[in-house]
C-alpha cells in the first residue's frame, strides 16, 4: 500500500513532459538523469538526490527540477524551500513547464519567497502555454482574484518572455 501510494505520489510529480528528452541533450545528461530517475523511483532519495545534484550542475534543466522536487519535499536532503526556488527558477528560465508550474506554485505558497500571486500567475501561464495542462486551474483561481489590469500586465508579460526565447 504505502509503495502504490509513493509510485502514485511520484507519478503525479512528474508528468509526461519532464520525462521527455530535450531536443538538444547530450547522451551523457539523459543516461545520468535516468539514472538518478531509477534510484528516486526505488525510493533511494540519499542517491537520486546526489545523482540529480550533479547532473543538475551541468545545466540539465530536468535534473535541475529534480533537485527542486527533492529539496522541496527533504527527500534525500534537508527540505530547503530556498534551495528548491533557486533550482526551480533555473529549470523554469530554461523553459520546462514541470519547473515553471512548481515555480508558481512557490509564489503561490510563499515557500522560500514572499507570497507574490502576480509572479504565481505569469509562470503558472508559462506552464499552461508550455503543455502543463494542470495549470489551467491554478491560473483560472488567480485571474478571478486579481484586478483585469494586473491580469493583462502578466498577459503581456508572458507573451514578451515566449517572443524572446524564440529568438
Amino acid at each position: 500500500m504505502k509503495r502504490t501510494l509513493l509510485i502514485t505520489a511520484f507519478a503525479f510529480l512528474l508528468p509526461v513532459s519532464a520525462l521527455a528528452e530535450p531536443v538538444a541533450a547530450p547522451d551523457a545528461n539523459k543516461a545520468a538523469y535516468d539514472k538518478a530517475l531509477q534510484a528516486y523511483s526505488c525510493v533511494d532519495y540519499d542517491k537520486a538526490y546526489r545523482l540529480f545534484l550533479e547532473n543538475a550542475k551541468t545545466g540539465f534543466s530536468q535534473s535541475e527540477y529534480m533537485v527542486g522536487v527533492m529539496l522541496s519535499a527533504g527527500q534525500g536532503h534537508d527540505q530547503d524551500h530556498k534551495g528548491a526556488f533557486d533550482w526551480f527558477a533555473s529549470a523554469a528560465q530554461k523553459g520546462l513547464a514541470d519547473a515553471q508550474y512548481a515555480l508558481g506554485d512557490v509564489y503561490q505558497k510563499g515557500e522560500g519567497v514572499a507570497k507574490d500571486p502576480v509572479q504565481a500567475l505569469f509562470w503558472y501561464e508559462l506552464a499552461y502555454q508550455g503543455g502543463y495542462k494542470l495549470a489551467k486551474e491554478s491560473v483560472d483561481s488567480i485571474v478571478k482574484a486579481l484586478p483585469a489590469d494586473q491580469v493583462e500586465t502578466v498577459l503581456k508579460q508572458v507573451a514578451d518572455w515566449q517572443a524572446k526565447q524564440k529568438r
